[in-house]
């Protein structure tokens, strides 16, 4: 068995001694001392009553566990000139009264239990740190949670685990611009209240079966920039409270009759910038409340008679950038008050 020269544990042994000797940096910020030695956050004592906290351009690596004294601080960042790494879930003992963190622009990595003394939490962002996965329990001990930023990293993939643990109450769920290409059926089913889910800007060619179930108060749904190609009559089968839902930037080449059968309060529909070629007379059948409708920069050159005449609320219809060289809004179903684009002229209450 390899053995250490005793020269060697000697000099590691004194060089940790003195590291612990070393007196830490210590500077006023906000009614805060704010203590750092060798990149390592070690103590944080609160001086006046201020809620704030910004702990900025420190160059910090890491926070050691213990390292805040019994703050009643609501609000802390570490979103400025830190490159943190190593954290443990004891680094945010004694911030019992937190109910916003800002960890963006960092390299924290996820783990179980991580944030689990933050009982009060209500904000949770950790953008921009290049984390590739969510393990289980990740966000466990969150109660009161409802804005989760995940925003801008390099995940690649979801499964029925990656939110266990995670608050019911939350209600804005950011995963925007990773590396999403697959999500596992039963992803969001702890998130029952989530009012807003971002997905734009991921690998996603399409939408897995079933992992919107359960998501009833859904009210926006962000699937823009991925790469989807068909939606099937199946995608959005329970999203019954939702109003909003963008597909603009994808590859959509085609949309099964009746997809949107169920969402009877949908308003705004945004697909341009895909692929579309024909707009059938099922493809809209179930929009009942829809008011804005965007399918312009497509290809579509075919419209069916009555194809628009299921929509009675609709306000809005832009298909400029398309191939057809005339529009008969009588024909394709048009609401007389409803404003249509078409790049060729504009048509209002059939003028």
């Amino acid at each position: 068995m390899f053995r250490f020269p005793r020269s060697l544990l000697i000099v590691i042994a004194i060089a940790s001694v003195a590291w612990c000797k070393e007196d830490p940096t210590c500077a006023r910020t906000n009614g805060y001392s704010v203590c750092h030695r060798n990149g390592v956050l070690v103590e944080v004592t609160q001086l006046e009553s201020e809620e704030r906290l910004g702990i900025e351009d420190l160059d910090l690596l890491a926070i050691k566990e213990d390292a805040f004294r019994n703050l009643t601080t609501v609000r802390l960042s570490f979103s400025l000139g830190n490159k943190i790494s190593v954290v443990e879930r004891g680094s945010f003992r004694g911030l019992e009264k937190l109910e916003r963190l800002d960890l963006d622009s960092n390299v924290v990595p996820l783990s179980p239990n991580l944030f689990a003394e933050l009982k009060q939490l209500r904000s949770l962002s950790v953008i921009f740190n290049k984390i590739n996965s969510v393990p289980k329990d990740s966000f466990a001990g969150l109660t009161n949670l409802m804005w989760l930023y995940l925003g801008h990293n390099d995940i690649e993939s979801l499964n029925k685990d990656s939110f266990s643990g995670l608050s019911p109450s939350l209600l804005f769920l950011w995963l925007n611009d990773n590396k999403i290409a697959s999500i596992e059926t039963g992803t969001f089913r702890h998130t029952p209240d989530l009012y807003r889910l971002h997905l734009e800007g991921n690998q996603l060619t399409s939408i897995p079966p079933a992992i919107f179930k359960g998501l009833y108060r859904l009210d926006g749904l962000f699937l823009e920039q991925n790469k989807l190609t068909t939606i099937s009559a199946s995608d959005f089968k329970t999203l019954s409270a939702l109003r909003i839902l963008h597909l603009q930037f994808n590859q959509i080449s085609s949309i099964d009759s009746g997809a949107f059968a169920e969402l009877g309060q949908l308003e705004q529909l945004d697909l341009r910038k895909n692929q579309l070629s024909h707009v059938d007379s099922g493809m809209f059948t179930g929009l009942t409340s829809l008011k804005k409708l965007d399918l312009s920069d497509n290809r579509i050159s075919v419209v069916d008679t009555g194809a628009f005449s299921a929509l009675p609320a609709l306000r809005n219809l832009n298909i400029v950038n398309n191939n057809m060289s005339s529009v008969d809004r009588k024909a394709i179903g048009l609401a007389t008050m409803a404003m249509l684009y078409t790049g060729i002229y504009n048509i209002h209450n059939g003028l």
